[in-house]
């Protein structure tokens, strides 16, 4: 029972699903790693017998399968280090690897080959694991294009941190409504992931593209954006709204009128509901630094011609600046250190 909206429906609290989605939570899982379960619960809007509820059958669900995991089969040594053998043969085959090509890796890594007295045959730098592997990592992604650096900054200076991800379009259907449900926007190990790829491909040391370090900027600031939940709420509103403006010129009559929020259009009643909720809300991170836009990405860098200007200016400044009597500030000085004359 993984899915949250399964283990709702067994303490009959299914009607807060979807709140529950909304706020990234679809699993068990991502409950049980839930820093701040009280500010959860105060989001999804729990009356208070149903938060009461909803705890002690997490507490129950969750030490469940804690009691399922104690009464497994001890894990061994040789357990670990068969497992951890066959998942490198099944990744040395599936990456078309031999033997010849893993010995090379090995080389690499540690350096050169050894000897049977221990001394290797090269005294080459010693490489770690993680080096190789993320060596390997950056030769087989290959660099960003220019094609690519310029639809990142156009992405990020029209706010649609979907397309700089690229991540799937607004999941809106035929009426109108929109499920966030299993998005990858929701999931911030997901789009983590997809900023490290995106930042390693316009690493300034590799890639010698002019406009890749204000790319990388651009993903840099995705990622603060899209990791917190408040400003991610504003932006996937956002992405709707730009979705149905989309559908709404391109004649779609279905989709005329209402209130669009984050899950989609809303008419009558539920437009007023949503529009009066939307104008009282108040973040719960108020407290906290909550990430803004970086809009000086995309601010044109003065010419060098207006830098020499300035200098020029500030050269005739200092020359036209009265020069200073030295000598007479120090006559000044010593007379006045003198010892009074007393009657």
């Amino acid at each position: 029972m993984s899915n949250i909206a399964d283990f709702l429906t067994t303490i009959h609290l299914q009607t807060y699903a979807p709140r529950f989605i909304e706020q990234g939570i679809d699993s068990l899982e991502d409950l049980r790693y839930e820093r701040d379960l009280d500010g959860l619960v105060e989001d999804v809007g729990l009356a208070d017998a149903d938060a009461k509820t909803f705890r002690s059958a997490l507490k129950a669900a969750l030490s469940g399968e804690n009691r399922r995991g104690e009464g497994a089969k001890e894990t061994t040594k040789e357990d670990l280090a068969a497992a951890v053998k066959a998942s490198l043969a099944t990744s040395r085959a599936r990456q078309g690897l031999g033997e010849e090509a893993s010995a090379a890796l090995r080389d690499r890594v540690t350096g050169g080959a050894l000897r049977q007295s221990g001394a290797r045959h090269d005294e080459g730098p010693q490489l770690s694991i993680d080096e190789t592997v993320l060596g390997d990592v950056n030769a087989r992604m290959g660099l960003a294009t220019g094609e690519e650096i310029e639809k990142i900054l156009r992405a990020h200076a029209r706010q649609d941190f979907l397309e700089l991800l690229n991540l799937r379009d607004v999941p809106i259907d035929s009426l109108g409504k929109v499920e966030w449900s299993g998005h990858e926007a929701m999931r911030t190990n997901e789009v983590a992931m997809r900023c490290k790829l995106l930042s390693l491909r316009l690493d300034s040391s590799r890639n010698m593209h002019p406009k890749a370090p204000l790319a990388t900027r651009a993903v840099q600031n995705a990622l603060d954006l899209m990791s917190n939940k408040e400003t991610r709420r504003e932006i996937l509103t956002e992405a709707v709204r730009r979705k149905v403006d989309e559908l709404r010129a391109s004649g779609n009559s279905q989709f005329q009128g209402g209130y669009v929020t984050l899950t989609g259009i809303h008419y009558g009643s539920g437009a007023t509901a949503s529009r009066t909720q939307e104008e009282n809300y108040v973040s719960k991170d108020v407290s906290n630094d909550m990430p803004t836009y970086d809009a000086s990405i995309h601010e044109a860098p003065k010419d060098d011609d207006d830098n020499d200007a300035t200098a020029h200016r500030a050269r005739d400044e200092i020359k036209k600046a009265p020069k200073v009597d030295v000598s007479s500030i120090r006559a000044k000085l010593a007379s006045k250190a003198k010892k009074p004359r007393f009657m």
